[in-house]
């Protein structure tokens, strides 16, 4: 009732006052006119109080059963006045005037019949006048207070719809400057990559292929490919200044920071009510997960006023030990029946792309919560990524050392020419990430990715290939390698990828999981047809991969599932890869949809 009522305008105001005056005027002629004891005249006034209330109460829950109270409760009441003495029969028509102002036009019909008709009738016939001055007077007076009243009315609608508009345009208008300025950062962005990428590809291969031409040139030579050689450099280290300030831009290293900065601008721009609370230790994070909950608490707070008329927005940030959860809450119109339009959907695909998820609880009249939900080890920003290079060809080993160390998350700890000496750095040196060849001597890349994860299993390792063999990739990626990419990859989507297997992820390149999925789909169909024979499972799906989806329907992470099947949390990815694929879904909520509903589970 108290939210309601800080929400009116002047004019529900002045519906309010229209009943004091009411009860004013009613209570002067009952201690004037009326012939009543005071004690009786006290509770006469108590109950006229009491009428003239229960009505407003009644408006909160429905406009019609308020009009119907007015016109039977207030109506009756003043034809009750009206038997007692004769100066109150146009008292009621302060009444009409509210209830013309009440009335839309799905309802004025029936509200002016009573009104104008029915109710001064009755009050003209108590007080004795004639059949002419009723339909003088009587009915002349509450028409013209009833279409007053209604005028009224629709000037109300106006002025509301016009401060609706007012509001949509601020909203709108502050909407829009977001856009542009997070377009223009993502242009700035990609300008960035695409200048490093080739320019700063180009130097560093020119660099790489002077160094190799040391050793067959003469010392006059040697002094020119080093000049050569230092203006290459020269030109990268330029080239990496001006990268970072074409990068720099007005979101902060600290999430909390950028976000509050965020909500201080709408609440200005908007005049919307919003409290900003961060709850946890604050850690730097990732760039890409700093702009995706930048993006979803933009959308939250653009739906929370444009859509769920919202006066007051709450934003919480929790750093909490496993996740970063973003929870904005509103208090807003609500909505029965959530649907995922472009604006939710939008946020979901951003949170996906950082392993988040993205949750949303709203009822009709009861506000709407958003919550962006991002593991901490996914969004933490990575120290020094250690790096070992294994491949039979040095040209390859350190065109991949110069790539890679541009960057200054990677560290390239050794460099390995065989499978032997690759199992012996990684002794020696530890690495977090091994980037190997497939073919080699002495030792196949798939030979020795089988002994490093029997004895590293947390080690990550990536596998790269010259030719694209999906038969190749399959075993690879049954052996539990983190990923599998062909050597002509593009160094900004090896950097991403690299990143992203840093962070718990399974990278395949695109071309080769076209024809892994087009080669699963087949074998599927097969196992299909030859399960339906057996009456064995269904979809060609394994018993282990039955054990993982149960696992998932439990509502256990990847790395609960490879705790409890004894496996690495890379091969539990590859399990529910080859999953979803057979199911013919894109997520796990997908396939445990699917799932049940062909009652694989229950």
């Amino acid at each position: 009732m108290w939210a309601t009522i800080k929400d009116w305008y002047w004019y529900d105001w002045m519906i309010v006052i229209i009943r004091l005056i009411c009860l004013v005027n009613i209570s002067i002629n009952i201690v004037i006119y009326s012939s009543w004891t005071l004690k009786l005249n006290v509770f006469m006034i108590f109950m006229t109080a009491i009428i003239l209330t229960i009505p407003l109460f009644i408006k909160q829950i429905s406009r019609k059963w308020y009009l119907i109270s007015e016109i039977v409760l207030v109506g009756t009441y003043h034809i009750y006045l009206s038997s007692e003495w004769v100066q109150s029969p146009f008292q009621f028509a302060l009444i009409v005037f509210i209830i013309g102002m009440s009335s839309d036009r799905n309802l004025y019909l029936w509200t002016a019949f009573p009104c104008i008709f029915i109710i001064p009738a009755i009050n003209g016939l108590i007080v004795g006048e004639s059949i002419q001055s009723i339909l003088l007077y009587f009915f002349l007076n509450h028409a013209a207070v009833f279409i007053m009243g209604y005028a009224f009315q629709i000037l109300m609608q106006s002025h509301k719809l016009i401060k609706k508009i007012e509001d949509q345009n601020r909203v709108l208008e502050q909407h829009l400057k977001k856009i542009e300025e997070l377009t223009l950062i993502e242009e700035r962005n990609r300008l960035s990559h695409e200048l490093h990428d080739t320019i700063g590809h180009t130097l560093t291969s020119l660099v790489i292929g002077m160094e190799s031409l040391r050793t067959s040139a003469t010392p006059h030579q040697i002094d020119r490919i080093e000049t050569l050689i230092n203006l290459s450099r020269n030109g990268l280290t330029d080239i990496r200044k001006h990268l970072l300030t074409l990068t720099t831009t007005e979101h902060h290293r600290y999430l909390g920071e950028s976000l509050q900065k965020l909500s201080q601008e709408f609440s200005a721009s908007t005049g919307i009510e919003i409290s900003f609370r961060l709850i946890g230790h604050e850690l730097p994070i990732m760039k890409q997960v700093t702009f995706c909950m930048y993006r979803c608490l933009q959308e939250s707070l653009t739906n929370a006023a444009r859509h769920g008329q919202a006066t007051l927005i709450r934003i919480q940030l929790h750093f909490e030990r496993q996740n970063i959860r973003l929870q904005v809450e509103d208090n807003g119109n609500g909505i029965a029946d959530l649907q995922f339009g472009f604006g939710l959907s939008g946020m979901r695909d951003r949170l996906n792309e950082c392993s988040g998820s993205l949750n949303v609880h709203s009822g009709l009249y009861e506000g709407t919560v958003v919550v962006c939900t991002v593991p901490l080890r996914t969004a933490i920003t990575q120290e020094d990524i250690q790096l070992l290079l294994v491949d039979d060809q040095v040209l390859i080993t350190d065109s991949l050392e110069h790539i890679l160390e541009q960057h200054p998350n990677f560290y390239v700890v050794g460099k390995a020419a065989d499978g032997l000496c690759a199992l012996e750095s990684c002794e020696q040196q530890l690495p977090d990430i091994v980037l190997m060849d497939v073919r080699m001597p002495e030792m196949s890349g798939l030979e020795v990715l089988s002994e490093m994860k029997k004895r590293w299993p947390n080690l990550k390792v990536i596998l790269l290939t010259t030719f694209e063999d999906t038969a190749q990739a399959i075993e690879a990626m049954q052996l539990g390698a983190d990923g599998y990419m062909l050597k002509s990859i593009h160094p900004r989507e090896m950097v991403e990828a690299i990143k992203q297997i840093s962070c718990g992820g399974t990278w395949i390149d695109q071309s080769v999981v076209a024809q892994v999925i087009n080669k699963l789909n087949h074998q599927r169909v097969k196992t299909f047809k030859k399960v339906n024979e057996q009456g064995d499972l269904q979809y060609g799906i394994t018993r282990r991969e039955m054990e993982v989806l149960k696992h998932l329907n439990d509502g256990l992470r990847y790395k609960s599932i490879a705790a409890k099947l004894f496996l690495s949390e890379g091969t539990i990815r590859n399990y529910c890869s080859a999953l979803y694929t057979k199911l013919g879904v894109s997520n796990k909520e997908e396939a445990i949809k699917k799932a049940r509903l062909d009652q694989l589970i229950t």
